[in-house]
């Protein structure tokens, strides 16, 4: 009796294990089957392969399809991060804002959430994670997806090919080339993203049809660039872009890149691509890494030498320009944070560095911007500085985005200045470059600082803008009206401390001398 019973209870034991593994979300994809995991109310599958190692023959290659598999795939655990340097606290940018695990060049994966039950055709975001092109990954701790996920959407964060593993030009890469192009491989990885997206996403409850792409940073600047490209036409309805669009990067022609990776192969010593492909990850990492710029006095501007072409293929043409053809000419939503222009430093600026800066910048049209900002003591310089910052980012971004509204499409802009929280040792940087992202994803308590009931409000706000968005081209809310860019309307919505629609730059008169600069032939920029 006794020995009935104890195989009794291991046979409860066995019928119990299948059921318990059973708990653990599935997913039978177009490629295989994944096991994810049970987050509160989420569910979270990570590392999904998307393309094909590029790795061997395949680095400096367009991406292929990645290949299927047999059994039950674990996707709990991240991919490694696609090859960068050493990841380091710099300014404001904490261990929440850096990748927390390895390197690779294995490593096209991403990863989604999904509310838990996921019912109906649900809003779908593809996120592109920022750092300059040369960092970053779809794991940071702050593009977190759960958060979003949770108010009824299927959020996705990708890793894409990085610095010179993703945007090396060469016209041997060119001529091997199907597209006939090269250097663009990291916009080709996130257009294959959303083609995975687009056969994969409704088993996870995704709407295909109901697609936003957005990024921060260096993921704004791809998602301008995926607007402008013939080949990622119908893969997403909306997008966002985080710090933001107009922001003065200038891209390369596909020639000039091609110049920079003969040079970059001739440093290597590479007389062949078979010799550049066979190089270690880390010798080609190491010799194309340019360092951060360090703060001080005299603001700098960070140095991008590997970042997308314009190859009239991949990237049909400039999104600096309002003018040029936009192949997807979808609802976009754009804007910036308030303490951006000066991350690169200000603190001990002169009211005569002031003056001098102003002179180098912006030539015969110095003395006009002087006389609109304050500057008698260095106080009054410093301040002014942080405005004038502002105002020249919003301003290229007010009128880029006027252009295009005039153009036919539908731009919605905002301006973000609610701070994030001072670091553990007191450093307090406002609300600086990415510091909206977190509030964004509702990834939060990420990296040890204190958050509020304030901090955990804007947050819902933020999340609620960009679900409305999402589901309907529109981030307007019941009692907070989002009107669209239009021509002569120098309004964007205020977002953060200061809500409701404003004026995107401090006062018409400022504006309006950052309009004659750059139709004097100026370039307004980010930094």
């Amino acid at each position: 009796m006794r020995a009935y019973k104890m195989l009794a209870g291991a046979a409860v034991a066995l019928f119990l294990l299948p059921a318990a593994a059973s708990a653990q979300p599935t997913i039978q994809l177009n490629s295989g089957e994944i096991r994810g995991a049970e987050k509160g109310v989420v569910d979270e599958f990570l590392g999904i392969p998307y393309a094909q190692a590029p790795v061997g023959p395949l680095r400096w290659h367009d991406p292929l399809p990645a290949k299927a598999w047999q059994g039950v795939r674990d996707a709990t655990q991240a991919s490694p991060a696609c090859y960068q340097g050493p990841p380091g606290k710099f300014g404001p940018f904490t261990s929440e804002f850096l990748i927390q695990g390895p390197v690779s060049e294995d490593c096209l994966y991403l990863n989604v959430w999904r509310p838990r039950p996921a019912h109906g055709k649900l809003p779908v975001l593809v996120y592109i994670h920022g750092g300059g092109f040369g960092s970053g990954s779809g794991t940071v701790p702050v593009y977190e997806g759960g958060g979003l996920a949770s108010n009824g959407a299927v959020v996705v964060t990708i890793n894409y090919r990085l610095g010179v593993f993703g945007f090396l030009a060469h016209p041997d890469l060119t001529r091997e080339s199907a597209l006939h192009s090269s250097g663009n491989y990291s916009l080709l990885d996130m257009i294959e993203a959303l083609k995975w997206v687009r056969a994969n996403i409704a088993k996870f409850g995704g709407d295909p049809d109901s697609v936003t792409i957005a990024g921060q940073s260096a993921g704004a600047a791809s998602v301008n660039d995926l607007m402008m490209s013939p080949l990622a036409k119908g893969l997403f309805q909306r997008a966002i872009a985080q710090s933001g669009s107009a922001m003065g990067i200038h891209m390369p022609s596909l020639a000039e890149a091609e110049t920079t990776g003969v040079s970059f192969a001739e440093k290597m010593g590479a007389r062949s691509l078979a010799e550049l492909r066979a190089l270690p990850a880390d010798a080609v990492q190491q010799a194309a890494n340019v360092p951060p710029p360090k703060p001080g006095a005299k603001p700098s501007i960070p140095a991008i030498v590997f970042a997308p072409n314009l190859d009239t293929i991949v990237v049909a043409g400039d999104p600096e320009n309002p003018a040029a053809p936009v192949a997807s000419k979808v609802p976009v939503m754009t804007g910036f944070n308030a303490d951006e222009g000066t991350l690169f430093g200000n603190s001990q600026l002169t009211a005569a560095d002031l003056t001098a800066l102003l002179h180098e910048r912006y030539g015969t049209s110095a003395e006009r911007l002087l006389a609109l900002y304050p500057h008698a003591t260095d106080g009054e310089a410093r301040a002014s500085y942080k405005l004038l910052a502002q105002d020249r980012y919003m301003a290229g971004m007010v009128l880029w985005a006027q252009a295009r509204a005039a153009g036919g499409q539908t731009v919605y802009a905002y301006l973000y200045d609610h701070p994030y929280p001072a670091t553990i040792d007191g450093q307090d940087f406002g609300a600086f470059h990415t510091a909206e992202v977190p509030y964004v994803m509702g990834a939060l308590d990420k990296g040890g600082r204190t958050f509020t009931d304030r901090d955990r409000a804007v947050s819902r706000t933020l999340q609620a803008h960009w679900l409305a968005f999402m589901k309907q081209g529109d981030p307007t809310l019941p009692g907070a009206p989002w009107p669209r860019v239009a021509l002569g309307a120098p309004t964007v919505m205020g977002l953060g401390d200061t809500t409701g629609p404003r004026l995107g730059v401090s006062s018409e008169a400022r504006l309006a001398a950052f309009k004659d600069y750059v139709a004097s032939g100026g370039r307004l920029s980010l930094f």
